[in-house]
């Protein structure tokens, strides 16, 4: 059986015994009001490769599940590795950039994984903090300058020799880059504008993304354009804009990563906005949403090797990050090395291709998420590549066991996505009628009036309407039964009035 299919399997006994039973209960038995996901499948830790030491340390240090501990190494080598390497592809040349999603509840750890992941990268941003301030004294020296001859050479008598002497005195000098590479919450126009102005390459890094999936960026009438964005990027095309406070840009060689950490409630901004699966950004995307291991971390001391481990992922990636950026002429671009495949590597590519792509007719397995599934093999080219450049800076082709880590990586991503997108089909009635149950569950009294649903219970269900619509739905299926007009519940008579079936 495959990777796939045995990720994606499912018990059809049960789904018929379920049917079934539904068939025959009695009118007034409860019925749930919909089916939970299924648990995600387990993290294939071992493809991670040169990887795996410094995401199991993390994890260990951390108590933070597995999947966050992976997104989080592979994204921070993403980020380093993308303005060095690009990857041959089965269409073309492809960056190195990843666009990842972690969804986890509050206190799964996020921030202590980030920390452990990105501190070569926070140090490479002190580090550079430092120089920009010697760089800008020397930058307002050179201005100083320049304007004093700008202005000697405007008095000479004639255009030629005025023209003559401002070529002399070359262009005028340029700020130097500001020292941040992450940003946590950023518009479209901001990115643009940190390429343009700062480095070639940056990343939008944060475990608090709700700043992002609930800011300036992805408001109504922004969303499209920063999606857009991130799909430019993604392929690695120049970053073009014309508009009419900031003019023409143009800017290629430009590489872009991001990993933002959510809770579930705010993911949904991304991952239930079919817009953006329409846009082509989620086919992009490689998100996982693991199960919390909050009430299972007790406390132990982590193992004394992976403060050695962390050591030398650490030292390997600021060795990474000091490494000269092959730069594309004088366009302040990058031009990065392009990792070719080896043959077998190829001919492993073009199989799974093939595998993924009779997956995406109507019955296989892809076919819910055929934006994803189209770009599987692209996937995990990608992840083979960055694999193959974080183990060896000097590297200059992909090998077979490099794509098959990637195959494997790409092939789980599929059926997380693939569990996510069959949730987004949930009716959202159906969500706050759960939600309303589980308050209405933990009360002492089995007795509840109208008022007291839209006064006191979920904040979703505020409003009059709201709650009776989400109360019919619980009557409906069997878990609420309607009191008698009159009832007395609170010393008063309620029109409105349910009780919680036992």
């Amino acid at each position: 059986m495959s990777d796939a299919r045995k990720i994606l399997k499912f018990d059809a006994a049960v789904i018929a015994q379920n049917a079934v039973a539904a068939a025959t209960a009695p009118p007034d038995a409860k019925r749930p009001l919909y089916r939970d996901l299924p648990p995600a499948a387990d993290y294939p830790v071992a493809p991670l490769g040169p990887l795996r030491d410094a995401a199991e340390a993390i994890q260990m240090k951390t108590r933070a599940p597995i999947e966050i501990c992976a997104q989080s190494v592979l994204a921070a080598a993403a980020l380093v590795i993308a303005p060095r390497f690009d990857v041959q592809t089965l269409g073309g040349n492809s960056p190195l950039t990843g666009l990842f999603l972690t969804i986890a509840e509050s206190g799964e750890r996020k921030s202590s994984v980030d920390n452990l992941a990105l501190a070569a990268v926070y140090l490479k941003e002190k580090d550079l903090a430092r120089e920009y301030e010697a760089q800008c004294t020397a930058f307002h020296d050179d201005l100083t300058a320049w304007k004093a001859m700008a202005e000697k050479a405007k008095k000479k008598n004639s255009r030629a020799e005025i023209r003559a002497a401002l070529q002399e005195n070359n262009s005028e000098p340029k700020p130097p880059a500001p020292p941040m590479l992450l940003s946590g919450e950023a518009t479209a126009e901001g990115i643009i504008r940190q390429l343009r102005e700062g480095r070639p390459w940056a990343g939008l890094f944060s475990p608090e993304g709700g700043q992002m999936l609930g800011g300036h960026g992805l408001t109504v009438d922004t969303k499209t354009r920063t999606a857009s964005l991130f799909n430019e990027l993604w392929d690695g095309r120049p970053v073009r804009s014309l508009r009419a406070g900031t003019g023409t840009t143009f800017l290629p060689g430009r590489r872009f990563s991001m990993h933002l950490m959510a809770q579930p409630g705010v993911a949904e901004i991304l991952t239930h906005d079919h817009g953006f699966t329409d846009i082509g950004l989620m086919a992009r995307l490689l998100l996982v949403s693991p199960a919390s291991t909050a009430g299972t971390r007790f406390y132990r001391e982590a193992p004394p090797e992976c403060d050695a481990v962390l050591r030398t992922y650490k030292a390997r990636m600021r060795e990474l990050l000091d490494k000269p950026l092959p730069m594309l002429g004088d366009s302040g671009g990058l031009d990065p090395v392009v990792l070719t495949l080896d043959h077998d590597a190829r001919l492993g590519l073009i199989a799974y291709h093939d595998t993924v792509e009779r997956e995406l007719l109507p019955g296989g397995i892809y076919y819910s998420i055929r934006g994803f599934g189209s770009k599987m093999a692209e996937h995990a080219v990608r992840l083979a590549a960055l694999l193959t450049a974080y183990e060896d800076g000097d590297a200059v082709e992909v090998g077979a066991v490099a794509l098959e880590r990637g195959t494997k990586l790409a092939t789980y991503y599929a059926s997380e996505m693939k569990r996510l997108a069959d949730g987004a089909t949930i009716a959202p009635d159906l969500k706050l009628a759960r939600e309303l149950l589980h308050w209405w569950q933990g009360r002492s009294d089995r007795k509840c009036h109208l008022a007291e649903i839209y006064q006191y219970g979920p904040n979703p269900l505020r409003d009059a309407a709201t709650a009776k619509r989400i109360v019919a739905i619980l009557e409906d299926h069997g878990w609420l039964k309607r009191l008698p007009p009159g009832t007395i519940l609170d010393g008063s008579s309620r029109k409105d009035s349910w009780e919680l079936n036992t």
